[in-house]
């Protein structure tokens, strides 16, 4: 690893001398001389300066985009075909007017020294850094020939496909399709499942077009910021947080292990011991209950509160069971029970009990909500404080909070982080309902935003052909921990050749040695990718991949709008774009007929579909607008109507049936996983008998200079932050004889890591925050991802990073 003290965040500079270090910055990273005059000098800058003639300077619209999810619009500047800066583009609702710092260092990424040229075969052995330089034919008859070898060998699961998150245009997300019609396996990084997979059965699809979106934060009396640092891992969100406190006088409540930005903002810090969350929303849950604080005329309007339970299997009494529907049609709803003992479907009784237990037609039954409030009954404060460290009193005010006013309730990933996720998000959107949040302005949030989705933007129905044999769905996580019996469910594992694309798995993926393991067996690995990667490192092929604005594209997700990234440079070297690569593949492997003959095709299909169609939205549209806002926000919110997208349609803290992210051949607690419920995190957990070993929980933060591992190199970003680094609390490091500044190991049974440590007494004692998104070379030695754990859960087989314990010593360098 090599690191540079001399920062610029370490000298006392001038005016003149920061313009020549930029310009040197700006030449170094590839731009040249000529184009320093992103920020020209002139003689009354600098005596030593010369005149640059004029540019012609073009301004071509481009989108930033990848893992945070912004998708921001940005200006991109051009002179004489180079990219030399990026600059905000005004939009017609200024808060999605944007622009963050790493969108403003796209330049330097475009020009990174450390561009993949030329596709390069491997030269010695996995992971060594020799390679020959190939041909793309060579490069890609490789590829194929393989596929072709062992599909005919092995079957068509033998060749599997891994995309991530680092480019999800519908240009860059094309090789699913390919996969589909080779009939390959599709892994899924699983990276952030339990918060995709949590909300749909309990509160229904909470994104889509149409409602406030973002903007109904507006609207709320009390934000809650739940395992979530907005300012670092989501700027673009934070604003209308804190606006709202700034412009409509709302509170701000952080509830987080560790004091953030965000908490240094809050008008209330709660400093939860990681992993307790859900312990702390039966606690809150039980308060209100108690106290007669929870709105009950809602859990019966809104709610499944009602709804009668058999009480021998925990299915809901039905329709069927009273002869009046057919078992499993849609007119075979749940029966609720009036006062008067009157029977009915949920909806139709227009005052139906809530509690009771009674028997009909000799079977036993109890009302949904009196099974909640048996688990309720189990989570006193008291009993919470003692998990979750955290005073009676603050689970009491928090409680108070939560049904006072209109609140918008924003959960994070930080909770889909640990074993126990899926029954945290459970817990806590329980503890809404409870708090009657749900269904008015100012309750938008929970976990993703309403109509925070472009209308006509679906994209993914041109990677699911339904002339393909499909994909099968492998999750990382689970397929780690099935090597050794080689089956995922029914489905035999027999990999021989990976590809993988926008993606850094060493960079991002839990059990990175584990992985090592595995690729023992793969025959080909191709990753193709923009720079070297700690991945890329390790292929037998790599293939040199633009960047986002040498390539025509557009963006649909996470605002109202669509947008036009143009081709604003050619692709330096031999680098061709994921559409083109994979359309060589499509020819190679013989499926001319299914391939889009060009990207005109394929963004004419995504937009072929009939909302698209009602409003006007065309893929010629976009690219002669730039910018299509496709509607404006509403006062709508999800639930306003009192019904929600769920099998019941209304919210669900009740599950009759689990629905599974992934079938790997699991067994499932269904009788425990119905309610909410608290226990302890697999592995990271204070009275796991590894903690004497390994006595520290290991978890990492967002960074504002990063995303996953993109701009991890980028030369400006680097001033600030040189090198990785750990946050501990100096009292944990004292117990070891650490000082400030040292570097240290990170160790457990898995992995090892040496670098520089931080105190930070905003840290709790007994963890570790790393700053996540450094790749394997930054490190002096060993790798941070190698130390996480890969355990797996019934539900979801998550990326569980935060669910593994660790030990520090001071390391000798």
């Amino acid at each position: 690893m090599e690191h540079n003290d001399s920062t610029i965040l370490k000298k006392s500079i001038g005016r003149r001398s920061f313009l020549k270090g930029s310009a040197a910055a700006v030449a170094a990273a590839g731009l040249g001389s000529g184009l320093a005059g992103c920020s020209p000098l002139t003689k009354a800058d600098d005596a030593s300066s010369t005149e640059v003639d004029a540019v012609e300077e073009i301004v071509k619209p481009g989108v930033c985009r990848g893992g945070c999810g912004a998708g921001c619009p940005m200006n991109v500047h051009v002179r004489d075909g180079k990219v030399v800066k990026t600059s905000r583009i005004q939009l017609s609702d200024p808060h999605v007017t944007r622009l963050c710092n790493k969108g403003l260092t796209h330049a330097l990424r475009v020009y990174a020294e450390d561009r993949l040229k030329h596709p390069m075969k491997r030269a010695g052995e996995r992971g060594e850094g020799k390679w020959e330089q190939i041909s793309w034919d060579e490069a890609l008859t490789t590829i194929a020939d393989k596929w072709k070898e062992v599909m005919e060998k092995h079957g068509p699961l033998s060749n599997a496909f891994l995309g991530g998150s680092g480019n999800i245009t519908p240009d860059s997300q094309y090789g699913k399709r390919l996969a589909a019609y080779m009939g390959a396996v599709t892994l899924d990084p699983a990276q952030d499942r339990v918060f995709y997979a949590a909300f749909p059965p309990i509160v229904g699809a909470s994104k889509g077009p149409g409602g406030g979106g973002r903007n109904d934060v507006f609207n709320a009396d009390n934000i809650f910021i739940w395992g979530f640092n907005p300012t670092e891992g989501d700027s673009q969100t934070a604003h209308y947080m804190f606006q709202t406190k700034t412009h409509h006088g709302a509170k701000i409540v952080v509830i987080d292990p560790t004091f953030t930005i965000a908490a240094s903002k809050a008008d209330l810090y709660v400093p939860i011991r990681p992993g307790t969350d859900g312990a702390l929303a039966l606690g809150m849950s039980n308060v209100l209950v108690n106290e007669g604080l929870a709105k009950e005329e809602f859990m019966k309007s809104d709610t499944v509160a009602p709804c009668l339970v058999k009480d021998e299997n925990g299915k809901y009494f039905r329709l069927s069971d009273l002869g009046k529907a057919e078992a499993g049609t849609p007119e075979d709803k749940c029966v609720v029970r009036a006062e008067d003992g009157t029977l009915g479907a949920l909806g139709d009784i227009e005052n139906p009990v809530l509690h009771g237990t009674f028997e009909i037609e000799g079977v036993s039954v109890t009302t949904a909500y009196d099974l909640l409030l048996e688990r309720v009954a189990e989570w006193p404060p008291e009993k919470a404080s003692e998990i979750c460290d955290i005073p009676v009193e603050t689970i009491r005010e928090l409680a108070h909070i939560a049904q006072d006013g209109h609140n918008s309730i924003n959960m994070g990933l930080g909770l889909d982080h640990v074993t126990n996720g899926m029954a945290t998000f459970s817990a806590i959107l329980s503890m809404c309902m409870l708090a009657g949040q749900f269904g008015h302005p100012g309750n938008s949030s929970k976990g993703t935003w309403r109509g925070e989705i472009a209308v006509g933007w679906m994209p993914y129905t041109v990677f699911k052909p339904k002339d393909a044999p499909g994909s099968p769905v492998f999750y990382s996580p689970a397929l780690l921990n099935l090597m050794d019996t080689k089956k995922y469910g029914k489905q035999d594992i027999n990999i021989k050749t990976l590809y993988i694309w926008n993606h850094n798995l060493f960079g991002t993926q839990v059990g990175g040695v584990k992985w090592r393991k595995f690729l023992e067996d793969v025959e080909l690995l191709v990753v193709a990718d923009v720079v070297m990667t700690s991945t890329a490192n390790y292929a037998d092929i790599v293939l040199p991949i633009c960047h986002y604005f040498e390539c025509e594209s557009a963006q649909g997700a996470d605002t109202r709008y669509i947008f036009y990234n143009a081709k604003s440079a050619e692709p330096l070297y031999e680098s061709k774009d994921d559409f083109q690569v994979f359309n060589a593949l499509f020819e190679k492997m013989g499926f001319q007929d299914k391939m889009f003959k060009d990207r005109d095709a394929l963004y004419n299909a995504v937009f072929d579909n009939p909302a698209a169609k009602e409003a006007n939205i065309t893929w010629d549209r976009v690219k002669k607008e730039g910018a299509v806002l496709t509607f404006e926000p509403d006062e709508r919110v999800m639930g306003g109507e009192g019904t929600y997208s769920t099998p019941t349609g209304r919210l669900q803290f009740y599950q009759e049936a689990i629905p599974l992210d992934t079938d790997y051949g699991q067994t499932i607690d269904i009788m425990k996983e119905r309610l909410p419920y608290w226990e302890p995190p697999i592995e990271a957990w204070k009275d796991n008998p590894l903690a004497e070993n390994y006595p520290l929980n290991f978890t990492s933060e967002r960074n504002k200079y990063k995303v996953h591992t993109q701009y991890t190199r980028v030369p400006w970003l680097l001033e600030f932050e040189d090198e990785p680094y750990v946050q501990v609390n100096p009292a944990t490091c004292k117990e070891r004889g650490i000082a400030d500044g040292d570097y240290i190991r990170m160790f457990n049974d898995r992995g090892t890591c040496t670098l520089k440590v931080r105190f930070n007494n905003g840290i709790r004692p007994g963890m570790v925050v790393i700053d996540h998104g450094w790749d394997q070379n930054q490190f002096i030695e060993g790798f941070y991802c190698d130390l996480l754990g890969h355990n797996i859960t019934p539900v979801v087989a998550n990326s569980y990073y935060f669910d593994t314990l660790i030990e520090i010593e001071k390391a000798n360098v």
